[in-house]
């Protein structure tokens, strides 16, 4: 009896210590994948205690006061085992990374969590150590999110080593720093320009879409070589001062922004604060330097610069110097004019969506003002192919994919619904709507239900706060053919097994925290 006893202990404990981990796993996925920010434990910790559906904690109030009893050990073992078991089977869209910075986030939190037992289990009277274990569970977030901010100092100096590491690189090797920035369009036009470059100086480009001071220290302390000419710092901002930290620490000589709009509007809370923080890189560019602006969007158009750089506007506005016109927008590609200093040249592209035209007539005002001969220019556009998962096309079986998968923006959204309705066959649409839009979020999913009910065929939505709201704007507009799922696996194994023949559109794609 005894030795049934003890197992029936020992189970109980093992399978706290698994709910334990699974836990800390979710907590730290979120924590991950929102850019190690402590402002989403308020999130983290609204989904905990709200929303999950996979931790249910009120019972842990009533197992504290009696998992002295063996059979409330094996209850308590056995109800763990079944919520571990809905943790496991709800599978995660992005799982944890384990970097070297979340290495060391977990030894902390070992090292909290033991410590947090040992004294509860020391200094109130349990009737078990598995009653320590119980309260645990519901103070989890907290103890973790304690964990963070303990942590954070080292965070900021192992950080700030590598940044320090990466100016003194720039400042040695006397690169030229060309910055883009924007609300979007920012990766589009590093991958064009350094087409554009490449040929007549060393150029190199931050990887990938690392836009942040981090990101841009990697690329330089893991890249940069002493030939290299030109570095082109992607610079992405979710908050104030992001843009104004990355032009100290890079120091520019030239800058792009591409467009502004009601990008991050959540975490800037207004437009003001995001066209403030995107026009540091202005504001920061030397006198000899020059600024290339998108003279179509009206907040850098009519923006009181006080930077004395040069400007160069682009656009197919008449104002602008660099002015696209005659574009024809067909499944192979666009073809368009571009009218500057008093010349006319045709380009044509295999880039898919007007929204490339911007991209590329930024690139190609910046690199002509760096002296790339236009018969480059004019052969490079020709040839740019398209990045993964921003409106790149590709066949799976009987379907044809555009991707834009990446992420969205009103702008490209309606840009890729009307390539997709270039498309005779079915067109399909599989969207989480547009996220990180503040309190305009709903406002403005809302308002692509038209564009959307008149172009496409089938609209499987993923379930968010997002895509239920373009759900309402379908609905008051009688589109009937909604299908609400999950997650993007489980839309794609829809489209699979029902659609013998079609188009399917991907715009956007989450990571988990956007479904708390």
């Amino acid at each position: 009896m005894e030795k049934f006893l003890f197992a029936i202990e020992y189970f109980a404990l093992f399978m706290g210590a698994l709910m334990l981990i699974a836990i800390t796993y979710k907590v730290l996925q979120i924590f991950q994948q929102s850019h190690y920010q402590l402002r989403s434990f308020k999130k983290i910790i609204k989904y905990y205690y709200l929303k999950d559906r996979t931790n249910i904690w009120p019972p842990f109030v009533f197992f504290i006061f009696y998992l002295h009893l063996w059979y409330i050990q094996l209850i308590f073992g056995i109800y763990l085992g079944v919520l571990i078991f809905f943790k496991i089977k709800k599978k995660n869209i992005q799982n944890l990374k384990f970097t070297f910075r979340i290495r060391r986030l977990c030894t902390v939190i070992i090292i909290f969590k033991t410590l947090l037992v040992s004294i509860l289990s020391w200094k109130l009277p349990l009737p078990h150590i598995s009653s320590a274990l119980a309260i645990v569970f519901l103070v989890s977030p907290f103890d973790i999110l304690l964990a963070a901010l303990f942590i954070q100092p080292l965070e900021s100096l192992i950080s700030g080593i590598y940044i320090r590491k990466a100016k003194r690189k720039l400042k040695a090797y006397k690169t030229t720093v060309i910055g883009i920035t924007g609300s979007y369009g920012k990766t589009g036009t590093k991958n064009i320009l350094f087409s554009f470059l490449q040929d007549k100086y060393m150029v190199l480009p931050t990887e990938g879409s690392y836009n942040t001071m981090n990101g841009v220290a990697l690329s330089i302390n893991r890249n940069l070589k002493s030939h290299c000419q030109i570095f082109i710092a992607e610079m992405g901002a979710t908050g104030k001062r992001d843009i104004e930290k990355l032009v100290k620490f890079t120091a520019p000589k030239y800058g792009i922004i591409t467009t502004i709009g009601p990008q991050h509007l959540e975490t800037f809370k207004s437009m003001n604060n995001i066209i403030s923080e995107k026009m540091k890189l202005v504001e920061g560019l030397p006198e000899d330097g020059i600024a290339v602006l998108n003279f179509d969007n009206e907040y850098i158009k009519n923006y009181p610069y006080k930077s004395k750089c040069r400007k160069i506007s682009f656009g197919l506005c008449n104002e602008a110097d660099y002015q696209a016109f005659d574009l024809k927008a067909d499944l192979n590609g666009l073809n368009f004019k571009i009218r500057y200093k008093k010349k006319e040249v045709s380009l044509r592209t295999a880039l898919l969506g007007t929204h490339n035209l911007y991209n590329i007539l930024a690139a190609f005002a910046l690199a002509n003002e760096l002296g790339v001969p236009l018969k480059e220019l004019v052969y490079q556009t020709s040839v740019l192919e398209p990045v993964p998962n921003r409106l790149s096309l590709r066949t799976e079986a009987n379907l044809i994919i555009l991707d834009d998968g990446f992420n969205s923006n009103p702008e490209g959204f309606r840009n890729a619904l009307d390539v997709l309705g270039y498309y005779s066959k079915r067109r399909i649409l599989i969207t989480p709507g547009i996220v990180e839009a503040g309190k305009n979020e709903e406002e403005i999913n809302y308002s692509l239900a038209r564009k959307i009910s008149e172009i496409c065929d089938l609209v499987i939505l993923v379930e968010t706060a997002a895509s239920l709201a373009i759900s309402r704007g379908l609905e008051e507009l009688r589109f009937k053919n909604v299908k609400i799922v999950e997650d993007f696996r489980e839309a794609m194994k829809y489209v699979r097994s029902k659609e013998k023949e079609a188009v399917v559109l991907i715009e956007n794609d989450i990571t988990d925290i956007y479904k708390l």
